[in-house]
């Protein structure tokens, strides 16, 4: 995931993503599905499993771990300055189109997962995105609407913009 022959590019920590923020979730090489971080130590991170509904500490010196709203696709455009779309946008694309192109099953060939991601995000980079990319991001996704990641995501969104609004409008009443 680290290589830069991946399609799966990795960018800075302080990523900030435009349709949903990633950030509180990541990917642990070894475990399977993807994680909250509940709480942060300089050694590592502890993590909310959510499929055994319990909490666990993941020491950075011995696993690998990747938080999602650093992950980027590559593409053939320019947009975000080294041809990559943050996967939330990703995410969000196959949200959209979910009802229309829901994703493929993950025994599925090579020439559906193609074809799948070609349908979803036709710009992404058919030589540096490779298959086992296009199942890694369909793989996440599918567990995160399993799960309900994505709903939960858009509810502490919300409860922040009502948060900032609220705070925006305290100082005007005060004067």
């Amino acid at each position: 995931m680290y290589s830069t022959d991946s399609g799966l590019r990795t960018q800075d920590l302080g990523l900030s993503t435009q349709n949903m923020n990633l950030e509180k979730y990541l990917v642990v090489a070894g475990m399977p599905g993807v994680h909250k971080v509940t709480a942060t130590r300089n050694n590592g991170f502890v993590i909310e499993d959510l499929n055994e509904g319990r909490s666990r500490f993941v020491p950075m010196r011995q696993q690998q771990v990747t938080p999602l709203a650093t992950i980027g696709i590559y593409t053939y455009t320019d947009a975000e300055g080294e041809n990559t779309i943050p996967l939330s946008d990703v995410f969000q694309k196959m949200l959209d189109q979910y009802e229309t192109t829901p994703p493929v099953s993950l025994d599925s060939n090579s020439a559906a997962f193609r074809a799948y991601f070609t349908a979803v995000l036709p710009e992404h980079d058919q030589d540096r995105v490779h298959i086992n990319d296009i199942k890694k991001c369909i793989k996440w996704f599918k567990y995160m609407h399993e799960k309900g990641i994505f709903e939960e995501v858009k509810r502490e969104e919300e409860n922040a913009k009502a948060e900032s609004a609220e705070q925006a409008e305290e100082p005007s009443e005060k004067a």
